[in-house]
């Protein structure tokens, strides 16, 4: 599947051309060249149309031109905030005798499992609350070389659980690096513990979720484009990065159009991927989206139900 996608600011479109910086826009195809689509029209009045984004380096980014009655999904989604995948030690009891705890964490998502394992050092009659906050402290220890995909920090504020969490897009791993890669799950063992009576019981509490319209996964679904959509490997040349349209940290509104490039319902051509698909990330809860999303609303009326974001 060819896949564009086009990054909007918040900024308002006027009628000026070029577009502006950091705007978005649906363009057709008239007697006079391109020009907005408009409140109203339809796939009779406008049978090819295309969308338009205002770049930071003077230029407009422009997807290739569909066909509306070609299309076949016209959808979008609200940004869902990214949720780390999280476990649990849970502690029950007092250490009348104390001794070494040894929590294990094992990395199972891909590419390949990773294990890593800490040690906590319970002393004679440490009670219940008192636990939750050695495992934190010796956890939390700068020494203790940690990888980056766990959260470097812990959560010890219940009184009787510590919680880990993996790493999620944007995290400041232990090394200082930022995870730049999808949710990592992970699962907690308790290895060994030599004290009594109490016990320490793992679980899973929450698995990683990567969200929809998280800004450091629009950075990277960006990057990921700029070879085609920018011309960034043109052979020949000195590889010349564009400037980044994504801001890590705002919140996107996704929307998504997939049409066929040869008019049929599915793609006619055997092993061949024969889809082109335009994406636009919106500021979430803009204003100025609601303009975007009528007029393409207005344009599938009929085809498709709307989009509401």
């Amino acid at each position: 599947m060819a896949r564009h996608l086009i990054i909007g600011d918040g900024t308002t479109r006027s009628t000026a051309n070029p577009v502006e910086d950091g705007a978005i826009t649906i363009q057709k195809m008239s007697a006079s060249g391109p020009t907005d689509l408009v409140l109203g029209d339809s796939i009779v009045d406008a049978p090819m149309i295309r969308i338009v984004g205002g770049g930071k380096d003077g230029k407009n980014i422009v997807t290739p031109w569909i066909y509306g009655k070609d299309v076949i999904n016209w959808s979008g989604k609200s940004y869902v905030a990214p949720q780390a995948c999280t476990v649990t030690d849970t502690i029950s009891g007092n250490a009348t005798t104390g001794g070494a705890l040894v929590l294990k964490f094992i990395k199972t998502s891909g590419p390949r499992q990773e294990f890593f394992s800490f040690t906590t050092d319970i002393a004679n009659g440490t009670a219940e609350a008192d636990t939750d906050a050695a495992i934190k402290t010796a956890f939390e220890d700068a020494s203790l070389v940690k990888p980056d995909w766990l959260n470097p920090v812990c959560d010890a504020t219940a009184g009787s659980t510590v919680v880990f969490s993996g790493a999620i897009r944007g995290d400041v791993a232990y090394s200082g690096n930022t995870w730049d890669y999808e949710p990592v799950q992970i699962k907690l063992i308790v290895e060994s513990f030599a004290g009594t009576p109490q016990t320490h019981t793992a679980s899973a509490t929450t698995g990683g979720n990567p969200g929809y319209g998280d800004g450091f996964a629009v950075r990277a679904f960006e990057e990921s484009q700029q070879g085609i959509q920018a011309g960034f490997y043109m052979r020949g040349h000195l590889p010349k990065q564009p400037t980044l349209e994504s801001v890590t940290s705002t919140n996107y509104d996704m929307y998504s159009i997939v049409a066929t490039k040869d008019g049929s319902s599915s793609s006619q051509i055997n092993g061949v991927d024969n889809l082109i698909e335009l994406n636009v990330a919106a500021v979430a809860g803009d204003a100025d989206s609601a303009i975007f999303e009528n007029k393409l609303n207005g344009y599938f009326a009929g085809v498709f139900p709307n989009v509401t974001l």
